[in-house]
């Protein structure tokens, strides 16, 4: 029976770049057959736990590092040996062995990882007069103006299932609070009644208020606002960067993207850089082949072939960045001249608490008026996963 390997890269540039890493290691290992099977995000996401816990589950599967990876390590198998016979834990980074788990055990191989960034059409800002980069809040507020003025949303959100808010909130707080105290927030160290994070919230409902964004965004998912971007009813959204592999034509031209810019020039800066990977299923039927299979996903040359077709940074130190596809290498520079890297806010934060506050910010879009009501109900939360008072 052959090796199952469960993702959920759907679009045509991921599945066919999965595709061809079966494909070759087949052709190579036709004893330890690997049959590729792709499930929708969301629900992969939700089927998750139970594919774990059934008697026959798929063996190795595609997932996220830091809390999300962290809170499923008992279903998952023991790889640290394959670290060391890999030499893995001298060519990963330390920030990347750090996602593995151990330092006595290793369940994850953390494989790419990539930038959030605030993407735009280049013609429609050269048609309205805006110049780029926009690097400051001033800069954005007068783009927004000049925006509005021609009947475009400045920027489209996409909020339905939630992770654009989430990105909303990591960067205003990173740049209102600085990456410390972001930092704090995650690891559920800070109240969230705090007046830092009311000033989150205060910051950005002016820009609600103001008619940044299109439309509804909770009524309305990523692939819908990078849509409108690319339509010109939005002139901007802030998004990873798989906007380029999963959400508009393949080598689309007019497509770049800008830093999310400073509000207070006195603070570090702060990214958000999610880490993806895989893992082996703890009771899988294949352990071996199963984890030489993850061992090949992780080796330069798969992660070579990743970053010469996606829009994502390697993991492993051989991987020669300068043959990398469109905008990653201007990736890359974005996250080198951050202070501070974090993952994102549901990766950063106990993922049992994290389903919380990402439902909030979806609530806090739909209705601002009940910022109160929603920070108490979080610092309520907080308190009730062992945080204490602060």
């Amino acid at each position: 029976m052959p090796i199952t390997f469960l993702t959920d890269h759907t679009s045509p540039l991921m599945r066919g770049l999965d595709e061809r890493i079966v494909r070759d290691w087949n052709t190579r290992r036709p004893d330890a057959e690997v049959s590729l099977v792709t499930l929708e995000h969301e629900e992969f996401r939700d089927r998750l736990p139970g594919l774990l816990a059934s008697d026959n589950p798929p063996d190795v599967l595609t997932w996220f590092a830091g809390n999300r990876s962290r809170s499923l390590t008992d279903r998952m198998r023991d790889v640290a040996l394959m670290w060391d016979d890999e030499g893995y834990t001298t060519a990963y980074p330390e920030r990347f062995r750090r996602m593995a788990g151990g330092p006595d055990a290793a369940h994850f191989l953390p494989t790419s990882h990539y930038w959030w960034a605030v993407y735009y059409r280049p013609s429609v800002f050269a048609a309205h007069g805006l110049r780029t980069p926009i690097e400051t809040w001033d800069d954005l507020a007068a783009a927004a103006r000049t925006l509005r003025a021609a009947g475009i949303a400045p920027f489209a959100l996409g909020a339905r299932y939630r992770c654009p808010a989430a990105a909303w909130f990591d960067y205003l707080d990173m740049r209102l609070n600085g990456p410390a105290f972001h930092g704090q927030l995650m690891r559920l160290e800070a109240s969230y009644t705090d007046p830092r994070v009311r000033a989150v919230f205060d910051f950005w409902r002016k820009l609600v208020d103001e008619g940044w964004f299109l439309g509804k965004p909770a009524e309305y998912d990523e692939d819908e606002a990078a849509a409108a971007v690319l339509d010109g009813r939005a002139g901007m959204t802030l998004i990873g960067a798989y906007i380029a592999d999963e959400y508009v034509p393949e080598n689309e031209p007019d497509l770049d993207f800008f830093r999310f810019p400073i509000i207070d020039p006195a603070l570090p800066v702060g990214e958000d850089a999610p880490v993806d990977g895989y893992f082996v299923a703890g009771n899988t039927a294949h352990p071996e082949e199963a984890t030489q299979f993850l061992a090949h996903l992780g080796s330069p040359a798969v992660q070579q072939l990743t970053i010469e077709a996606m829009s994502v940074l390697p993991t492993h130190s051989a991987v020669d960045t300068e043959r990398a596809s469109r905008h990653v290498a201007s990736g890359a520079r974005l996250l080198r001249s951050a202070d501070e890297v974090y993952q994102f806010y549901d990766l950063d934060t106990p993922a049992e608490f994290a389903t919380h506050g990402m439902d909030a910010f979806v609530e806090f879009l739909r209705d601002p008026g009940a910022t109160d009501r929603l920070l108490d109900e979080l610092e309520t939360r907080r308190r009730q996963f062992g945080a204490g008072a602060v």
